[in-house]
């Protein structure tokens, strides 16, 4: 049974919060999905997981310092405590010898899957300031997505 959500009921926390979320888990893909390719001594796309990982790990860090600057130190919401999965991999299609090609498919997949959500998710904003965290958020991914062409423009020819 899938999670219905209400996204007219978030609060500016609760956006935050299951964007803080959303990036925890996505670290902990990549990281898992980095000591797996590497089970399979393919370095390249372990880096790659890698830095994925690391680049997660700084959105992250950027929301949290968001929510603070907006809403200082008020209580964690239950929203960070969901297992969203936006950005889950398809294990399954992840072989250990995976090619360096393969792995950055994986990552614009997880990262269009997540300008997604939020792009779903803004249609139901209430009023601005809801509306402009899931804009920022959409944007942020959008952005991530354009990073990875360039490099794997650069890295892939």
């Amino acid at each position: 049974m899938a999670l219905e959500l209400d996204f007219s009921k978030l609060s500016g926390t609760d956006i935050l919060d299951m964007a803080i979320a959303i990036e925890d888990e996505a670290q902990l893909y990549y990281e898992q999905l980095a000591v797996w390719v590497k089970k399979g001594t393919n370095g390249a796309a372990a880096d790659f997981f890698n830095r994925m990982a690391t680049r997660e790990e700084r959105h992250r860090q950027q929301i949290v310092a968001q929510r603070e600057r907006l809403f200082g130190d008020a209580p964690e919401s239950n929203a960070a405590k969901v297992s969203w999965a936006v950005e889950a991999p398809d294990y399954d299609a992840v072989p250990n010898d995976i090619s360096l090609r393969k792995a950055f498919d994986v990552a614009m997949d997880a990262e269009s899957r997540a300008e997604a959500f939020y792009a779903g998710a803004l249609e139901f904003a209430i009023d601005d300031k809801e509306a402009e965290l899931f804009e920022g958020l959409r944007l942020a991914e959008a952005e991530h997505k354009r990073l990875l062409t360039e490099e794997a423009a650069r890295l892939l020819g």
